[in-house]
């Protein structure tokens, strides 16, 4: 049973009380029969307008009416805070509740619930015109909560609340999710998802702090491009099959090697509106999905629809196969094998092919980074551009060299 009752207290004179002065109204929280100690509201009332039974001040004024107010606010504060507690704390006491309420004691949240609250948030946005995660990355944090309450029960820390969870915690589920095979990235992955958990409870003031704000989060670095040359480009473009689905991928193959897109753009891709044409020249216009972090919404990346692509979209009317990406991996590697390329490749390697295909046709590397959306040259530099060895001599020989 869960309460809130309101009583007077009464200034003492050779310890009477005194009824002809204004009485302090207090609130008393009673749970299943333990109570808590009185606190102020406050208010200051003259007994004879006090109601013990209706539990407020008696008359119509303003004032009267904004001092009910503020009681019924109070029980309401009290009764909700209650709720709140009840969910991170197994057995909450008046007394705590009412220093929580007060001000006196830290609302405490648990390291679980701080997460459940996280997947509620990414799964129901409180603001409406947040963009929503895809399933797949929704996924990702199911996965990681899964993790983090076997390492929890592990350690026999159900119940640890956000603000104790420090520094060498953090450090011990690192080693827990290390031990499961994950590599490096896929762990920093799952600890910046628990950093943002222990951010939104402070942001909405159920913790007072995020304990491993500034824990390190390493990822590895890029790999260098591997892209695909010239020739290996024009034997793509050249590249004919029987197989309607081995054709369609080679078709989306060229088009994402002559656009840059990433496979979530290709999906997401959309010709009636995301092609523009200015100044005579056709380009693609389009917010990168991977982009969409923290709730920010990114600029519009613009890309000059070059030749094969255009012959790809023309072909297809503007609207373009869609494969899953099981499928386009698996008739990419058959198609590659076909054409003469035996290196590994994925997906990806067709965005990098773009973005080192620009640089070998001396475009500045300022609108390589933009054509391909990125915030910096030196991301630009790292992973999405090589120099091909046709290219190089050619530099040689126009500079007199060799």
């Amino acid at each position: 049973m869960f309460d809130v009752h309101f009583k007077l207290r009464y200034t003492r004179k050779n310890k009477q009380p005194d009824y002809n002065l204004p009485a302090s109204v207090q609130f008393v929280v009673n749970i299943d029969g333990i109570y808590s100690s009185p606190r102020s509201t406050g208010i200051s009332v003259m007994g004879n307008k006090w109601s013990g039974v209706q539990q407020k001040i008696i008359g119509s004024s303003e004032e009267v009416q904004s001092q009910n107010r503020r009681l019924s606010s109070i029980k309401a504060g009290l009764d909700k805070l209650h709720q709140e507690l009840c969910l991170v704390k197994d057995f909450v006491t008046p007394q705590y509740l009412v220093d929580v309420y007060v001000g006196k004691k830290e609302k405490r949240i648990t390291v679980t619930k701080s997460f459940e609250y996280l997947l509620e948030e990414l799964k129901n946005p409180t603001d409406p015109t947040a963009p929503r995660l895809k399933q797949k990355t929704l996924d990702k944090y199911d996965k990681c909560y899964e993790y983090l309450v076997e390492f929890l029960r592990k350690e026999k820390w159900e119940a640890v609340e956000v603000v104790q969870f420090t520094h060498p915690m953090a450090e011990k589920y690192r080693r827990f999710l290390y031990s499961k095979g994950f590599g490096q990235d896929h762990v920093s992955r799952y600890v910046s998802y628990l950093k943002k958990s222990f951010a939104l409870s402070k942001q909405v003031g159920d913790s007072d702090s995020n304990p491993i704000f500034d824990v390190p989060c390493p990822r590895t670095k890029p790999k260098k491009a591997n892209p695909l040359t010239f020739e290996q480009l024009e034997r793509l473009v050249s590249y004919r099959s029987q197989d309607i689905f081995l054709q369609q991928t080679a078709d989306v193959m060229v088009f994402l090697a002559f656009t840059g897109l990433d496979y979530c753009d290709y999906v997401d891709f959309d010709s009636s509106k995301d092609i523009v044409e200015l100044k005579g020249v056709k380009l693609i216009t389009m917010k990168r999905t991977k982009l969409f972090r923290g709730g920010s919404i990114p600029d519009d990346t613009y890309i000059p629809l070059l030749v094969p692509a255009k012959a790809i979209l023309d072909k297809y009317n503007g609207f373009l196969p869609y494969l899953k990406y099981a499928t386009l991996l698996k008739n990419l590697k058959h198609i590659l094998g076909t054409i003469g390329v035996n290196t590994e490749m994925s997906v990806k390697n067709l965005r990098k092919t773009f973005g080192s295909y620009l640089l070998n046709k001396g475009l500045r590397m300022e609108v390589i980074r933009d054509s391909m959306g990125h915030s910096t040259i030196k991301q630009t530099e790292e992973s999405y551009t090589i120099v091909f060895v046709d290219t190089l001599i050619h530099a040689f020989k126009q500079a007199g060299l060799i």
